[in-house]
């Protein structure tokens, strides 16, 4: 419907190509024969008066035309003369006058008479002198060359009249357009090969454009410029020699561009020649890190004419989604705690309704006062040494699941810790705390008598964690690459745990160790009370 509304009205970039051409050729021709005809005309009746002045003066000067004045018998050889004069000259006609008085004529009747009533000859007749004289307009145009008649009279001459050699200025005007035959059928000749040129120019041009006039390309670039500055993705479009033609405003927020970097290589650009997307072997969807952020790099060759003229690199922040995933995952071990905890409580309930069941209520009520006193000792324990209350939740939970696997959860005697800065949130805390507790819950659960103990102290200006087991250690060939991403020796699809904490505590700005042996491990993680 838009492309509709876009085309109503538009003159089709064929028919400009094809019109405009036209008007040039059509212009050119014109002009070329114009000027060509217009020169040919000045040159055939600048050499039609010269002959026309020539002739008549050799008239003249003849002895037969002065004779034919004073002896009517040399009349006859004198029309004899004009006759093959007219033949040799291309005159249309010649008369001869005495005084004024025509006294011989020869040649086209038409021409003569339209100098018959005023003959050009006065100034002929008064000064003597030769000239040419041009009698009508266009091709009624007469032109007459004029030359005095002087007769001898002994020591004197006298002009007795005068001769006029007419040429016909149609004729001359049809003498050009007859020469201009050939000028004027190339001319056609090249009208018609610019025409067939020019009609498949616009085809080819048609073609190029993919069938789209010049205004829905210019819409479709505008809504294309659109739609990439308001991706959310990055983005950026290279050529095949690896220069930049378009970079959204996303992507050159993540790579800390500004202005226009059209026509640049791409590696200077992005400034790190380390980053996959740049690597000849990239195949897409490879993560690396820019800051604390982790970005997915994608990448779509353009091709055209079956070779790659370009490629489109995409970049997807997947910080917030793994900042999601792992909020998911500390809420979802938070609720596996509370159901440990849970599962717990409901053993014990079960255990208090079969002694109800039984009469044994005095067993039943000591077995109640056993529980609770336990569990004041925890939170007495927990709440003396620890003041903040979500370090607090986060070590009950972990009591009750370790007392569900049957592992001791010890709190250090030496713990102390007072209220928590507040850069230091749940989730953070959860992460880093959560999956140290867990690890080392699951290193003693099949060790006889296994034991996991957490020192928590904010003595100086860091705030630690220790948490230690007795498990069997870490193998010292994974020793170094425990915080890798997916580097784990308790089988696939694990090993995201310690990589999450180590993350967490570079983004809280502070440091994680770990010693281990075949006696088991310690976790130390240093927070600094400020940031």
């Amino acid at each position: 419907m838009k492309k509709q509304k876009l085309t109503q009205g538009i003159i089709t970039i064929q028919l400009k190509i094809l019109g405009l051409v036209t008007a040039l050729i059509l212009f050119i021709v014109a002009a070329i024969t114009g000027i060509y005809i217009f020169f040919e005309y000045k040159e055939d009746m600048a050499d039609a008066e010269r002959m026309a002045f020539q002739t008549a003066k050799t008239l003249s000067y003849m002895p037969t035309v002065q004779e034919a004045l004073q002896d009517q018998d040399a009349i006859p050889e004198l029309r004899n003369l004009m006759d093959n004069l007219l033949r040799d000259t291309n005159a249309s006609a010649v008369v001869m006058t005495e005084g004024e008085r025509f006294f011989v004529t020869m040649g086209n009747e038409e021409m003569i008479l339209k100098v018959f009533d005023q003959p050009p000859i006065e100034k002929a007749l008064i000064f003597g002198s030769s000239y040419t004289e041009r009698i009508g307009k266009a091709d009624k145009m007469a032109l007459v060359g004029v030359s005095p008649l002087m007769i001898a009279y002994g020591d004197y001459q006298k002009v007795n009249g005068a001769v006029m050699v007419i040429h016909d200025g149609g004729l001359i005007i049809k003498s050009v357009i007859r020469e201009s035959v050939p000028i004027l059928t190339v001319s056609t000749i090249a009208l018609i090969v610019g025409l067939i040129g020019s009609l498949l120019l616009a085809k080819d041009i048609k073609k190029d454009t993919l069938g789209l006039e010049p205004k829905e390309i210019a819409f479709l670039y505008k809504e294309r410029k659109t739609v990439f500055s308001s991706l959310k993705d990055g983005m950026i479009v290279a050529d095949e020699s690896g220069h930049i033609r378009m970079m959204n405003p996303v992507a050159k927020k993540l790579f800390g561009v500004t202005g226009s970097v059209r026509g640049m290589p791409l590696i200077h650009v992005v400034s790190d020649p380390g980053y996959p997307f740049l690597k000849d072997d990239f195949q897409g969807d490879e993560e690396f890190e820019i800051g604390d952020q982790t970005i997915i790099a994608s990448r779509q060759d353009i091709r055209a004419a079956g070779r790659i003229t370009g490629t489109i690199f995409m970049f997807r922040d997947k910080t917030d989604l793994r900042k999601m995933s792992a909020s998911l995952s500390e809420t979802r071990r938070v609720t596996e705690d509370l159901r440990a905890q849970t599962h717990e409580f409901k053993n014990k309930l079960y255990v208090i309704l079969g002694l109800i069941q039984l009469n044994k209520n005095e067993q039943a009520i000591s077995f109640i006062l056993d529980e609770t006193q336990s569990q004041e000792n925890y939170v007495r324990l927990v709440s003396s040494s620890i003041r903040d209350e979500k370090l607090q939740a986060i070590i009950l939970g972990k009591l009750a699941k370790a007392s569900e696997q049957h592992v001791s959860f010890k709190i250090d005697p030496g713990s102390s810790l007072a209220s928590l800065p507040d850069h230091i949130d749940l989730n953070g805390l959860v992460t880093i705390l959560g999956n140290l507790i867990d690890n080392a819950l699951e290193a003693v659960r099949k060790q006889k008598n296994g034991e996991v103990v957490l020192f928590v102290s904010d003595m100086g200006t860091d705030i630690l964690f220790e948490v230690s087991d007795n498990g069997p250690g870490i193998p010292e060939k994974n020793i170094d690459r425990i915080f890798e991403r997916g580097i784990s020796g308790k089988g696939p699809g694990r090993g995201y745990g310690l990589a999450n904490v180590k993350k967490e505590v570079g983004l809280l700005g502070g440091e994680i160790e770990v010693q281990s042996n075949p006696e088991g491990t310690t976790f130390s993680v240093f927070l600094p009370k400020n940031r």
